[in-house]
């Protein structure tokens, strides 16, 4: 079970010195997660070698410059900063685009995106667990852009996709899956989010991810007008999620009807359905009292074991990778707040990050 301690880094100023801090300050756990993101694919159908796995995840490269050209410039500053090669440093940020590639996929969240009538004061919480394999680890980067934003960003085995800016915009993400197919546009999870989660407002973040989101990426978003919405996406076409009665839930399958035929992710992660219906039911039961404290609550649930949101010391299904909680993240965006637990919230207390 994971029993580490939430390392915060603080870093500030362009791309490149984010990155070198954001390296020197992680480099052990950094290069932990990228010795175990090749050792994992080596375990895959394909056996691949470090080698193979960093050029599949060069042929991004390219498509990267293209979208965000600070991109590359933060993952040169950060294998300056770890001493890691620079491509061993990008594969590290294409984690999940390679785990599908290489069909290594394990890890699973559940989450909720609550407002207006569903809370007790009006204003929009965020929730989730941050379901990986077991061993991954978190960093929690608080970075000054140079344009003087601040944001909290939560790193998942190196890679930034949680995020709170002090706009008062934040996110989360879950998984989805439909069957790989070339995607001549696709860029890597843990760069469009983060450039999502820069802009100054909710439809600003959402016009990126519109652009950008293909294929295994959805997302709550919510900000401190108290406004949220849902994103889900496929290689080729995406659909908003509104709330109803102020309320969004979601866990690892499709929702819309539109994609519903091609969602795949039921044979990697039976659960989702369970825990899916399980956070609706508690969510419902709380409806209209939902503070961060209920939030919280409702993440350490253990359910039943075909529903269970809060995970460990349970045995994967056969044939899936192992799978525990590796943290559990509230949010406030009108308060500029997160509460991040590290590991299962039901054994681990939550601490409390401000912007």
């Amino acid at each position: 079970m994971t029993t580490q301690t939430l390392r915060v880094i603080e870093c500030r100023g362009t791309p490149r010195q984010i990155g070198q801090q954001w390296g020197e300050a992680c480099r052990e756990s950094l290069r932990a997660s990228a010795d175990n993101l090749f050792l994992t694919l080596s375990m895959s159908p394909l056996a691949a070698s470090r080698e193979d796995v960093v050029r599949t995840a060069l042929k991004l490269e390219t498509n990267v410059r293209a979208f965000d050209p600070e991109a590359l410039e933060l993952i040169r500053g950060q294998a300056e900063g770890t001493g890691l090669p620079y491509g061993e440093t990008f594969a590290l940020h294409c984690m999940l685009e390679l785990a599908i590639n290489y069909a290594q996929i394990g890890g699973m969240c559940t989450s909720m995106a609550l407002t207006g009538e569903a809370t007790k004061d009006g204003q929009a919480l965020l929730g989730q667990t941050i379901d990986w394999n077991p061993g991954a680890r978190m960093d929690l980067l608080r970075i000054r852009h140079a344009d003087g934003r601040e944001q909290l960003s939560l790193c998942l085995d190196g890679s930034p996709y949680y995020h709170l800016n002090s706009d008062g915009v934040g996110n989360c993400a879950n998984l989805t899956l439909v069957e790989p197919r070339p995607c001549a546009s696709l860029v890597p999870l843990s760069v469009y989010v983060p450039k999502a989660m820069r802009q100054p407002s909710l439809s600003a973040a959402l016009e990126v991810l519109v652009t950008a989101a293909r294929g295994f990426g959805y997302y709550h978003l919510a900000d401190a007008q108290g406004h949220v919405v849902g994103i889900e996406s496929t290689y080729d076409d995406h659909v908003l999620l509104r709330p109803e009665r102020g309320v969004l839930v979601h866990a690892n399958h499709y929702q819309s009807e539109r994609f519903r035929e091609r969602d795949v992710t039921h044979r990697y992660v039976p659960c989702t359905f369970g825990r899916r219906e399980r956070i609706a039911k508690l969510v419902a039961a709380g409806h209209g009292q939902h503070t961060p404290e209920t939030v919280k609550q409702m993440l350490t649930d253990h359910g039943t074991p075909e529903g269970r949101i809060c995970l460990h010391d349970t045995q994967p299904a056969p044939g899936a990778m192992p799978r525990e909680t590796a943290a559990t993240v509230v949010m406030a965006p009108a308060r500029r707040t997160m509460w991040i637990a590290v590991g299962p919230a039901c054994r681990r207390p939550f601490a409390e990050f401000s912007l």
